[in-house]
């Protein structure tokens, strides 16, 4: 057989030619794009890239999707994109039998939908009588502060409930579950957009947690970024005093985002050091659409129909969005920013990893108040 560099396998990169490698074998999935039980999306969403720690995690407790695989072999792969990690040597495989007996022990599975909508249904009640309340009563600018501090804070429970099952295909049993949970939490209630956090947090940041260069979460470089994260950062005198400033400048990363949304995934095609696969002129309409819809509802309905005027409904969106930008900012930060958390090497200083993928992700991550129910829910836990 062929052997391919990632570059010759980046060009197939479209539901029209879709080729994955997994474990150093290169393979042309085109034909099983409308096939696969998990949807168009996902097999779009990962031509053209090395899958393997992809394809692991999303088919954990069956081999069966590693059988079709070897149906589309066409080569191996020689050279690799991003860093590699060790081999397996059986703490993910014990993981996974562990969990899955979890939940065949409890009855329960793994992506049943109904945990995740109560819990939307209740912030959504939240957000609708907060909504109201802001713009259409007759509140005092106290009562609208707190409110619109709490609207952004259902915001972000939105997404890191919900919307987060849903781009890990985890909340609901097929796509439509899927598309519908997270496109409605994400693009239409919060005015983000689910391509590009598909792009950064799925194909990026899960895969590669704390490994510079590839994590787009991360600075992108060693010297310049207003955050000092990673060790291998050049030190400047700023940082010091971050401890001061970059509360105040969490606030601003949903603003910081609906920009990237636009700069960056739909018109550089890229997030961070991700590539972002070729866009549609539906999914270039649609995400115009989307963004229109929010706008509607959060500025343009308000500024029409509210009690407040125009510029008094500006502020209280800029509130709201300065309390979702903090909210998602510390709980990113917090759960794998940390000197608890490891930064493994990243693909300039050593292209490989010295680790196995499944042992990273534990120490990349930083486990507290599990044992809290307030703290965990509004930290995205069930």
């Amino acid at each position: 057989m062929a052997s391919y560099t990632w570059q010759e396998v980046a060009k197939h990169n479209s539901r029209q030619s879709a080729w994955v490698s997994v474990e150093g074998k290169v393979y042309d999935v085109t034909q099983w794009v409308d096939s696969h039980p998990g949807g168009s999306e996902y097999i779009e969403l990962a031509a053209g890239r090395d899958i393997t720690y992809l394809f692991d995690s999303y088919h954990p407790f069956t081999d069966k999707p590693s059988a079709v695989l070897k149906k589309f072999e066409i080569g191996t792969l020689k050279t690799h994109e991003f860093p590699t990690y060790d081999k397996d040597t059986g703490f993910y495989r014990e993981c996974k039998e562990a969990v899955g007996k979890y939940f065949k022990d409890n009855n329960l599975h793994y992506k049943s939908p109904f945990s995740g909508l109560w819990r939307m249904a209740c912030i959504l009640f939240v957000m609708y009588h907060a909504y109201n309340t802001i713009y259409f009563s007759e509140a005092n600018f106290i009562v609208r502060l707190a409110l619109a501090s709490l609207f952004g804070v259902c915001q972000a429970l939105l997404l890191i409930h919900m919307m987060h099952d849903a781009c890990h295909s985890a909340i609901g049993y097929n796509e439509v579950w899927w598309k519908i949970i997270g496109r409605t939490c994400m693009d239409f209630l919060t005015g983000g957009d689910m391509k590009h956090w598909h792009h950064q947090h799925v194909i990026g940041h899960h895969v590669y947690t704390n490994v510079m260069g590839a994590d787009p979460d991360l600075p992108e470089l060693v010297e310049g970024d207003m955050r000092y994260i990673v060790p291998r950062q050049v030190w400047r005198g700023l940082y010091k005093h971050q401890w001061i400033y970059m509360p105040a400048l969490y606030g601003l990363l949903a603003f910081k985002v609906r920009i990237q949304n636009w700069t960056t995934t739909y018109s550089t095609l890229m997030n961070g050091p991700i590539r972002v696969n070729p866009i549609s002129s539906n999914q270039y309409a649609y995400f115009f659409f989307s963004r229109c819809c929010n706008i509607a509802y959060q500025l343009i309905l308000p500024m029409i129909f509210g009690s407040l005027n125009p510029a008094q409904v500006f502020l209280y969106w800029v509130i709201q969005e300065f309390s979702l930008g903090a909210w998602l900012a510390f709980n990113f930060q917090v759960s794998h920013i940390s000197t608890a958390a490891t930064f493994p090497s990243d693909k300039e200083a050593n292209p490989e990893i010295a680790g196995e993928w499944a042992v990273l992700q534990v120490l990349s991550s930083v486990d507290y108040a599990h044992k809290s129910l307030l703290c965990t829910f509004f930290v995205g836990c069930p």
